[in-house]
């Protein structure tokens, strides 16, 4: 979707005048009634319903959230760019870090660090439980450190790995390194058998910074000056799937969800995505043409055997607009209730995103003591190094600038120019887009 005239025109919006909740002695939320627009659909966003039910009956304040699937992450973002025009945001909503960024641009977000710390109302030592990598994720520095959004979940990015396939060649376990990735690959495909080795969904830019923080790369500059798409690991990572692509052994998958729909298939060995698919891919490979069949999940495949895998965690999390003083910390007390550990296990358990405070462990060992690859992704969350996204404004539109380069090389255009223009594209959006 073309989202650049969306946001150049809130970033041409004068500053929004909603309540700060800077100061929260006095405010009362009692009887506020909360919209929270999410990405959950089907399944999830029944579950999440319920879960909303339980704490519309049982929140002290006579609070009430009303649950709104309002569509995927993209649609999300538009309809906010929209409603922060009309001065009429939703008192919750989800959003990446680099769109809470981009709502910021224009002050339509309420700093979450007062909430967070706030003596009455905030976590107190019970911060200390949340793990560090989630709960830093939203403190943007290119906004002084304020805190835009809080996280209800997170996943990480792995590769799910069709086992039967793999062992019908000889290959009795995962690739490890990008080496055994391609000659895995390449020994799969068959062309009488219409198999064949990576299936590339819609072409995501969280695979590529997987593939670069696999590398020892990524995408933006230390300094958080900008973008640096036009490393060696890159070239690397371009150079790789460009070949294999061409071989034949790696196919672009245009429709979103067709790259499960062929795994679930037997048709392919490999995919990579977040590991809240968990519950896809077992539906996919249950109701499967070829039946159901072993497979895995396993680390993004490393530069070398051996030490930590370096991979991507990522995961929306919720923010506040700036409405009322009562509705944002309406808000802020339905979020901290979320963030407990019994609900944190309870979503867990729905959705198969991993939970955000360690104390949610024990209740979610029935979980990990049934399900193998939930058991293996939490053990790769705890070991791993987590790497993370730029949390940029404008982002959203240098992810599309990566996407569309990214299929132009696969198609096989030119990777040195190709990269160079990418680079130069990337950092006039960072420009243009910075607070």
């Amino acid at each position: 979707m073309k989202r650049a005239p969306l946001v150049l025109a809130i970033l041409l919006l004068p500053l929004l005048v909603f309540g700060q909740g800077k100061d929260l002695a006095g405010v009362d939320p009692t009887g506020q009634t909360i919209n929270f627009w999410y990405q959950h659909s089907k399944d999830r966003d029944t579950q999440m319903k319920s879960m909303l039910d339980d704490f519309n009956k049982s929140n002290e304040w006579n609070i009430t959230v009303k649950g709104e699937y309002a569509g995927p992450y993209d649609q999300i973002y538009n309809k906010m760019i929209a409603s922060i025009a009309a001065k009429n945001p939703p008192e919750l909503v989800v959003a990446y870090q680099n769109q809470s960024a981009t709502y910021a641009v224009s002050d339509a977000l309420a700093d979450m660090n007062p909430y967070v710390n706030d003596p009455k109302w905030g976590l107190g030592k019970e911060l200390d439980d949340f793990f560090k990598g989630f709960i830093s994720q939203d403190v943007n520095a290119q906004f002084g450190g304020k805190r835009l959004g809080f996280p209800p979940n997170r996943s990480i990015e792995v590769m799910y790995c069709n086992m039967a396939l793999l062992k019908s060649v000889g290959i009795m376990a995962p690739p490890k390194t990008w080496d055994e990735f391609e000659a895995a690959c390449r020994k799969v495909t068959n062309a009488e058998k219409g198999t064949y080795g990576y299936a590339l969904d819609n072409l995501d830019a969280s695979h590529i910074f997987a593939f670069l923080v696999s590398r020892g790369g990524g995408i933006a500059l230390a300094d958080g000056s900008g973008y640096d798409l036009n490393t060696r690991q890159m070239k690397a990572t371009m150079m790789y799937m460009q070949r294999l692509v061409a071989s034949g052994a790696a196919r672009k998958i245009p429709k979103k969800y067709d790259d499960q729909t062929d795994f679930g298939n037997g048709l392919c060995a490999f995919t990579t995505g977040s590991t809240s698919g968990l519950t896809f891919y077992d539906s996919a490979v249950k109701s499967g043409k070829s039946g159901a069949f072993e497979w895995v999940i396993a680390p993004i495949p490393q530069v070398l055997a051996s030490g930590i895998p370096a991979l991507d965690l990522y995961g929306a999390s919720v923010s506040i607009p700036k409405t009322t003083p009562q509705k944002q910390l309406a808000a802020w007390l339905f979020i901290k209730w979320f963030s407990e550990p019994k609900q944190q296990a309870q979503w867990t358990k729905y959705s198969l995103y991993f939970p955000v405070r360690r104390a949610a462990e024990p209740l979610i060992k029935d979980l990990l003591d049934k399900n193998k690859n939930f058991a293996i992704a939490w053990n790769l969350l705890k070991t791993a190094n987590l790497k993370a996204e730029p949390p940029y404004a404008g982002y959203d539109l240098v992810r599309d600038a990566i996407n569309a380069a990214y299929s132009r090389i696969l198609d096989g255009a030119d990777i040195d120019q190709t990269l160079a223009e990418l680079d130069v594209q990337a950092n006039k959006l960072f420009k243009d887009s910075a607070p």
